[in-house]
């Protein structure tokens, strides 16, 4: 008689375990099914085995099993999370790292990389929130606020009143484009005042840095507990979907006409709408190298126009486009090597928002199935091993946050619509 055999049943019993030390036995009422999962029997290796499984057993684990291949569902009234690495995959494509062999061969790979994005996040759980997403809905903002727009206009005008001499002071350049929304959103998220921006760097070692901050080992049942995660992607592909990319193929296509309706909407008067029609005369287009300082960056960055891009990404990493957003102002961002993902949703996370415009833009023959960027599982026990390699390489708390004494949490809790009344 040939031997039973269950299809992936390993899995099963993975996430069935799982789910039981994680709570699930009290919320199974049915007693025959629990004695099912208690007669299960086990070889000295951990296997089930497929002849003790009952069709009820079976069914149980297929439907935990079958709830890990959808990505978690997301609501304006909790922060959803991974419960596996399984579940993770239908958004990214992962390299699990367990040994130090195998993460020193990553380390010396990636840390000469110069074109990539990496962001690091102490839980590989975690979905790809920005910190004001999660105060938007732990404090349950949508209830008390207008709206996610008028929300951050008061983020920025709070935040440009309190702390934009501080930003005068870092930036080498002052103009009419300095201080625009994304600048000072820019300078608010790297001194501790949630915002819909998410940090990511040029630096694989300062994303390491990052997904170390805080780390916790995993005192639970779930397998996706013992790893941190750091993510990456190359920049061209985020690039396709950055401001200054979108600004750059906006402007090829501008014409006359529209440049001068764009130079009326920003002219604080008539004197100087007539200096910039001046500035811009005869060009069909406009000129890139000229644009830094003329008002158009500050006036394409306004709250009520970012709100209609779902997802965008922000680098001054090429001065020489002529798109320069002034993020260096603050040491924290120089040190970092920072840049920003912009998220104009409240609640989705940002793989969500870039499936959806994969989605909505993908050719006839281009795949369903889309992964945000590459991420990396870094078992939570090789931390020591990384720092020390951080270390060595000038990688410290010291160096990553160097003015850590500005705190503008002020400007969220300020901005907040019941403590302004």
């Amino acid at each position: 008689m040939a031997k039973r055999e269950i299809s992936n049943l390993d899995l099963k019993v993975q996430f069935t375990n799982e789910y039981l030390r994680s709570g699930g036995l009290e919320k199974i009422f049915n007693p025959n099914l629990l004695q099912d999962l208690i007669d299960m029997e086990f070889d000295h290796n951990g296997k089930a085995n497929p002849e003790s499984v009952t069709p009820r057993a079976n069914a149980f684990m297929m439907a935990l099993l079958g709830s890990q291949l959808q990505p978690p569902y997301y609501s304006k009234d909790f922060i959803s999370e991974y419960s596996s690495i399984l579940q993770k995959s239908k958004c990214f494509d992962q390299i699990n790292i367990d040994t130090t062999e195998h993460f020193d061969k990553i380390y010396d790979e990636y840390k000469v990389k110069e074109d990539m994005l990496f962001r690091g996040q102490r839980e590989a759980r975690w979905r790809l929130y920005s910190n004001l997403q999660r105060y938007w809905i732990l404090h349950k903002l949508h209830e008390e606020e207008n709206s996610f727009e008028e929300f951050l206009d008061k983020l920025v005008t709070n935040g440009k009143v309190d702390y934009e001499e501080y930003i005068k002071q870092i930036l080498s350049e002052h103009n009419i484009d300095s201080l625009n929304a994304i600048s000072i959103l820019g300078f608010l998220q790297h001194h501790s005042c949630p915002t819909p921006l998410l940090d990511w760097t040029y630096k694989f070692q300062n994303a390491l840095f990052f997904g170390l901050d805080g780390l916790e080992l995993n005192q639970g049942a779930k397998e996706i507990d013992d790893y941190f995660s750091l993510f990456y992607i190359e920049e061209e592909y985020m690039g396709e979907g950055g401001m200054r990319k979108l600004m750059d193929g906006s402007f090829e296509d501008v014409g006359q006409s529209l440049t001068l309706e764009l130079i009326a909407k920003i002219a604080k008067d008539d004197k100087q709408r007539l200096e910039m029609e001046e500035h811009f005369k005869g060009r069909s287009i406009i000129d890139k190298s000229k644009v830094f300082g003329s008002g158009l960056v500050k006036f394409v960055t306004e709250i009520k126009h970012m709100v209609k891009i779902p997802l965008s990404f922000f680098s001054d990493k090429d001065a020489e486009s002529g798109f320069i957003f002034s993020l260096n102002n603050s040491k924290n961002i120089q040190n970092q090597v920072g840049v920003f993902t912009w998220n104009a949703d409240p609640i989705k996370p940002l793989e969500i928002v870039g499936n959806e415009q994969y989605l909505e833009a993908k050719e006839e023959n281009e795949p369903e199935e889309y992964r945000f960027c590459c991420c990396l599982n870094i078992n939570k026990k090789l931390a020591d091993h990384i720092r020390k390699r951080l270390e060595y390489d000038g990688i410290t708390r010291d160096y990553i946050y160097p003015t850590p004494e500005i705190n503008t949490w002020d400007i969220y809790e300020k901005s907040r619509t019941k403590n302004s009344r």
